[in-house]
């Protein structure tokens, strides 16, 4: 039985928020899947997942997180509390047009999915490649000093120290991690290092009036250490509150995965109070399985899981 009595076509175009670089489909569907990339990331991680959705009949919105897909001083304005809120007013857009709702997230982008789903009641959760403990094979030693560091150094400082992201980029695929080693070259961080602070690049009004494409296909090649403390309090905000998630859950992880170990699916797995989840892991990729080689394999799980709770619920 429908539960929301409301036109269906065009229910995203008024979505609260809405930025250029959101992607949205739109199928004249009563069910809506709503994508979250990672942090430092962009909607165009999820292109393919989306397109994979929609073809499904389905709707499907992308968002662009604050801060993202513009310069790197704009994500240094944003909190975890911006992502979080963010997520949280888009979800009650769609929980009061759509019959049935569905979130999924890479990355940091699955801990603001599971905390969205405790302010919104949601039809089901993906959790793709979730971000609680860097412990992947690629991650480098300066993580074992970033709880030293998000200690001692002020706030404001943060702003100067960045962890430079390094091949593989989270992604198997050579040609894709070409693409991205080329679009991160050295020049590159240089120049969004001192875009935070040449004065000349200050904007006002409509930050997207400058903004480089490359952050809009390929995110930052950096992780500022201000950004990292913000992700810190994230992981910790979602741990606290983990056993509250009780919405059907489907965890999907690289066994390769470089940057977080499947030690860390298995966490969500273990902790969440759904009595409905689901763990898969996946061979031949590594951390951005939505854009990796199992990119398929990905959009095919998460479509089966969300169509058996649609079905159920019908």
């Amino acid at each position: 039985m429908r539960r929301n009595p409301a036109k269906r076509s065009g229910l995203l175009d008024g979505m609260v928020s809405r930025q250029r670089t959101d992607v949205a489909f739109q199928t004249d569907s009563n069910v809506v899947v709503y994508l979250i990339h990672g942090v430092t990331g962009t909607p165009a991680e999820m292109g393919y997942l989306a397109r994979q959705i929609a073809h499904h009949r389905w709707d499907v919105y992308a968002t662009t997180l604050p801060g993202h897909c513009t310069r790197l001083r704009a994500l240094l304005k944003t909190s975890e509390q911006d992502w979080v809120s963010h997520v949280h007013a888009q979800l009650v857009f769609m929980r009061e047009r759509y019959d049935y709702v569905f979130v999924a997230g890479l990355s940091a982008g699955g801990l603001l999915a599971l905390l969205g789903s405790l302010a919104v009641n949601v039809d089901g959760i993906g959790v793709l490649s979730p971000t609680i403990i860097y412990d992947g094979w690629n991650t480098p030693w300066t993580h074992a000093i970033l709880p030293f560091a998000m200690k001692v150094v002020p706030r404001p400082l943060q702003h100067v120290l960045f962890h430079v992201d390094g091949p593989p980029f989270g992604i198997k695929d050579d040609v894709l991690q070409a693409r991205v080693r080329a679009a991160y070259s050295p020049i590159r961080v240089l120049r969004e290092w001192l875009g935070c602070w040449w004065a000349g690049w200050k904007t006002h009004g409509d930050t997207h009036t400058l903004r480089p494409p490359a952050a809009a296909l390929q995110g930052f090649p950096l992780f500022p250490l201000k950004t990292l403390t913000d992700i810190d309090r994230l992981i910790k905000r979602v741990r606290a509150r983990m056993g509250e998630v009780t919405a059907p859950t489907v965890i999907l992880q690289a066994r390769d995965d470089d940057m977080t170990s499947p030690r860390n699916a298995y966490l969500v797995h273990d902790e969440i109070a759904s009595k409905e989840k689901r763990l898969v892991l996946l061979d031949d990729c590594y951390h951005v399985i939505t854009v990796d080689k199992q990119q398929e394999a990905v959009a095919r799980h998460l479509i089966e899981f969300f169509e058996v709770q649609a079905s159920r619920q019908t």
